[in-house]
């Protein structure tokens, strides 16, 4: 080191959520992020970073749904912004905040912004900000070695009056939620998240879900999705470029018919001339309704050219960004290995 002084250390950080996020989603997406830091050095509360302060400036990329604290936006200049997998909510409050003159400064500094979805691309590229379509970091995590001999077919925050399920499905499924108690310290979540994608690497064959972020992550390890939402909804649209198909649900009337048409079936299970007619009735109505728009034996979904692009796209935002921050000699990077 010229003079004999010693650089600064190159300092990392990551988010942790509000002790009131009941959706370890959040906490899925920094596991995504983390895999491309060499270690984290500090972490910072996602929805209060205008306070995040500290004895360096730390690199953090910034990934997930923003924000609940509109006024917390924009963040410190504690923080050297890594834009990837960012994602503005459309609540008004949030939107207004995010797309204020000085929170396009602030990204305009930035930029390029990858972005999450699509309409989050477009809102920021038609105020003049270079952002280009990232997709999530989920899509990063490795794919396992092999299926497990005798996999488990999980359940994953699905409401059974909602979404029927076949009953050879239903009958041999675990349920799942991705909800877990608020009062939880960031730490206790943290280590819940990675438990449950341990859980479907080693034991899932089939998942089937309502989560985003359940369904990207399983499909980046290999294990086949099944994903219930609404087709034209932002959020969910992404799940199209990794080839994850969304299923609509049943209508109104539809789980309604459903319902009925499992009453007659149980009412008459016991009667011997009308047990069948009543067993064929249902069956009809769930192929007519249900089976007949679903693949409920999907393959893994081919992921493996979008997640390729969207590591090296990680990697070199990290590199390119850790050089603005030091010389890059001082602060060579090199992240976690992070599978492609």
């Amino acid at each position: 080191m010229a003079g004999g002084r010693q650089a600064p250390m190159l300092k990392y950080a990551s988010m942790w959520y509000e002790h009131i996020s009941a959706n370890l989603g959040d906490n899925i997406q920094s596991l995504a992020a983390e895999q491309f830091l060499p270690r984290v050095d500090e972490r910072f509360n996602r929805d209060a970073l205008n306070r995040a302060s500290g004895d360096s400036k730390y690199l953090m990329i910034m990934n997930g749904w923003f924000t609940t604290e509109p006024e917390s936006w924009p963040p410190s200049e504690s923080i050297v912004p890594v834009f990837i997998g960012f994602h503005i909510s459309k609540q008004k409050p949030v939107q207004d905040r995010l797309l204020s003159e000085e929170s396009i400064a602030y990204l305009k500094r930035h930029e390029p912004i990858g972005c999450r979805d699509r309409e989050t691309e477009r809102m920021l590229s038609a105020r003049g900000v270079q952002a280009y379509y990232s997709k999530c970091l989920t899509l990063t995590f490795p794919e396992r070695e092999s299926p497990p001999e005798n996999g488990k077919i999980f359940l994953v925050d699905v409401k059974l009056e909602k979404i029927p399920i076949p009953e050879e499905l239903e009958s041999r499924a675990v349920q799942v939620t991705h909800e877990f108690p608020w009062y939880h310290s960031h730490e206790v979540k943290a280590s819940a998240a990675r438990d449950l994608l341990d859980m479907y690497r080693r034991e899932a064959r089939l998942v089937i879900t309502t989560r985003l972020h359940c369904a990207i992550p399983c499909a980046a390890m290999g294990i086949p999705v099944i994903f219930f939402g609404k087709k034209d909804e932002y959020r969910t649209a992404l799940l199209r470029d990794p080839y994850i198909e969304i299923n609509e649900m049943p209508g109104s009337l539809g789980r309604l018919a459903l319902r009925n048409l499992r009453r007659l079936r149980r009412r008459f299970s016991g009667r011997r001339w009308l047990k069948g007619p009543a067993e064929a009735l249902y069956r009809v109505g769930m192929r007519l309704l249900v089976n007949a728009r679903v693949n409920w034996s999907p393959g893994p979904a081919p992921v493996s050219a979008e997640k390729e692009g969207l590591i090296a796209r990680v990697k070199e935002a990290v590199r390119a960004k850790s050089e603005e921050m030091a010389d890059a000699d001082a602060f060579p990077c090199e992240g976690n290995e992070v599978a492609g």
